[in-house]
This record gives C-alpha cells, structure tokens and sequence, in this order.
C-alpha cells in the first residue's frame, strides 16, 4: 500500500494555503488511478444554539445556502477538467473539524486522510492539540500531514525503522510510494546516544570506549540488514543511514540535510501502545519537521472517537 495505490482518499479543506496543497497532493494521487477522493469541508460556527431563535424554514434555508456556498468553493479550486467527475466527491459537514473528519473516516472506511498542519490561524509551527495532530492519534487509518507551501513531488522520502513490526508497516509503504513515484529513499536507523553510554563510561581507556561504540554500530547494522531482507526493495534506488542520537532530532535533521518532501513514519515501535502518547517519537517528528508527513498506523489499529 502506498499514497498511490489508495482507492479512498479523504482531504480535509478549510480553504487555507496548505489544505490546498494537500488537496493538490491527493488529486495528483487519484489521477494515477481510480481512486474516489472525498473532498470535507465542516462548518463549525453555524448558530446551532440559537435555532429555537428561528423558524425551521429559516434554519433549513440558512443551511442549504451555507453548504451550496461551501460547495461552490470547493468546485473553485479543482482543476477544471475534473469538474463533474464521480470520483471527486464534495462533502459538507456540520459540527466540530476534528470529529466530523474522523466519524467520516470512518463511515467510508477511507484509506488515507490528508490534512494541513494550520490552516486559518497562520502558525507556522503544529500547536499541541490542534485539528491535525489529534486526526494523526485518533484516526484508524494513515494520516498524510502536509506542511509544504507548494506540492512539487516526492523527489526524497525519508522513513525511520527500529527494527519493529510498525516500523515494517511503515517501510513497505514509504517503498510502495517510492516505487510509484520515482523517488529516493533513505532508510534511517537511529540507535540512541544514552543507550551506549553506560558501556562508554565504563571503559578504562578511550580506545577501549571506541571499540566497544564500533562493537555497537556493527550490531545494528547486522540487525539493519536482517530487517530489510523481509521488505521487498525491488525497483526503488534506496540509501541505507544509521545515525547516532535523539530519533526524533535525527529523523527532523535527516530530512533537513536531504532536502526531503516526505517522511513516513510510524505512530510507534516497541512500546505496544495503542495510541501516540504526548512526546512520542513519531509525534516530534510531526510537529517539527520540515515536510510532508504520513503517519502509517499499525495493521489492526482500532479506530476510537475522541
């Protein structure tokens, strides 16, 4: 499965800068085959409170031409040739963002959701709790969270492993999108500074530290290339990293150096949990990183409101 190969896609809109670029990511996606793309809008202000205010007739009104002024937006920014297509779908929705894009997730069972970072409130960094990464925790299917201001393709995709059955997940698809798209891809392995300090505190001269940090390195590559031999690399021109470190720093830093437009990564790796917890690897990198993001959830993930 890759961001290529979805045959739902769902794109959450506000009209902002970066939802449309991630409404130009996935038109891009949907045109390299059949592939229905569910284009949400939800209005959030409507005076729900205030309808015993009005007539029903005048509340009925009121809705219909707020979702035909929201269609009609919607209809504005795709291109012109895809006007009236089956498989461009627009939705209008009622009710608070994070909710509607999750239940109707849901409903369709959609294969990807795609989501900007910010949309009206111009912060250029992810705030703790915004729309977009509480769609990443809750969400039971990948999330692609977009960040660039201009889709111009996936020329370098970064994906970080540490060696779990998530980070496997992860892999087969950054590979499947890379295959399809022609891309890059750099396999980053980060084993954590603090794990072998111990050892090189321990040594009774710096020789002996730098063996035992060499003794180290030799072990995770050993285990770096008994990974890859369960994930079908065919037909992807690939880079193998092993970076000494933070994860969440080295996966940003990585993607900085390479120039990256994608990371893919998993929501977790060894810890088992059910869902991102406050910190987390994978969370790091989605409010810092310097590109587009998707989060791949893992096989079984349960989908749960929030």
């Amino acid at each position: 499965m890759s961001l290529f190969v979805h045959k739902r896609i769902l794109v959450a809109t506000d009209f902002s800068e970066c939802s449309r670029v991630a409404l130009d990511i996935c038109i891009s996606a949907s045109k390299c085959m059949k592939t229905k793309l569910y284009i949400l809008h939800t209005i959030e202000k409507f005076p729900h409170d205030y309808r015993h205010l009005l007539s029903s007739t005048t509340h009925s009104n009121m809705k219909q031409k707020l979702e035909e002024e929201a269609v009609n937006k919607i209809k504005a920014i795709l291109p012109e040739e895809l006007l009236g297509s089956e498989d461009i779908v627009p939705i209008i929705r009622f009710g608070k963002p994070l909710l509607e894009v999750i239940q109707f997730a849901k409903e369709k069972d959609v294969d990807i959701i795609a989501i900007g970072t910010h949309g009206r409130a111009g912060v250029d960094r992810i705030i703790l709790g915004s729309v977009a990464e509480r769609v990443v925790r809750k969400a039971h299917c990948p999330v692609m969270v977009v960040r660039s201001r201009k889709y111009i393709g996936f020329k370098r995709i970064i994906v970080p492993i540490d060696f779990s059955d998530c980070s496997r997940i992860a892999l087969e698809y950054a590979a499947a999108t890379a295959r399809a798209h022609r891309s890059k891809l750099t396999i980053l392995h980060v084993y954590e500074e603090s794990f072998i300090e111990p050892y090189v505190r321990a040594a009774n001269t710096e020789e002996e530290a730098q063996e035992i940090i060499r003794g180290i390195e030799q072990v995770n590559e050993g285990k770096y290339d008994e990974f890859l031999k369960k994930i079908d690399l065919g037909g992807v021109e690939y880079d193998k990293l092993l970076r000494k470190g933070i994860p969440s720093n080295e996966i940003v830093e990585t993607a900085r150096e390479q120039q990256a437009q994608l990371i893919v990564v998993g929501t977790h790796g060894r810890s088992g949990i059910k869902h991102m917890l406050i910190g987390s690897d994978a969370e790091e990198v989605v409010r810092n990183a310097p590109c587009d993001i998707v989060v791949v959830k893992p096989e079984k993930s349960s989908f749960s409101m929030p």
